[in-house]
């Protein structure tokens, strides 16, 4: 066995990891969102690619009209393949998200079986505290004033 890790195992570090509070919820989204679509896996967050689906089950007629035989539908071998190929992917997909997700994230949603479920999870999540965070930001900085006499400019940077 392998012990290297593939370039598709793992996304650039570029991608940070997202903070438990959510204050990098922004850029988290917009910069996993570009690594995992550079990497072909958007379709598993966004539910775009789905699960290849087997053959339905014919019903053959032999000669004698009495006689009928049920054929369940298996998949041929190219659908095997993109049945493998998907599940390889959500697999992959799952990895790279839990990469880049806090501890207390992963716990969160570790029981939900579908990379798209667990995304979604993680935008209502962040996007709520996203919107907290801005709103106590904007409070903070409402409040702040430059002391009596202070350094203008030195006040402004720090903001």
């Amino acid at each position: 066995m392998s012990t290297t890790t593939s370039l598709s195992d793992t996304l650039p570090s570029s991608v940070p990891k997202l903070d438990a509070t959510g204050t990098n919820w922004a850029v988290f989204y917009v910069r996993f969102k570009d690594a995992i679509d550079a990497k072909g896996y958007w379709g598993h967050f966004d539910g775009s690619s789905t699960h290849p689906v087997f053959a339905t089950p014919t019903v053959v007629l032999t000669e004698a009209a009495e006689t009928t035989q049920t054929v369940l539908g298996t998949p041929g071998e190219e659908q095997q393949v993109k049945i493998n190929q998907w599940e390889k992917n959500e697999r992959s997909s799952r990895s790279l998200l839990t990469q880049k997700i806090p501890d207390s994230t992963l716990m969160k949603i570790h029981s939900k079986i579908f990379v798209k479920e667990r995304w979604d999870s993680i935008v209502k999540e962040y996007t709520e505290k996203g919107a907290y965070t801005q709103t106590e930001l904007r409070e903070k900085i409402q409040e702040s004033r430059c002391q009596e006499k202070g350094n203008v400019c030195e006040f402004l940077e720090n903001l």
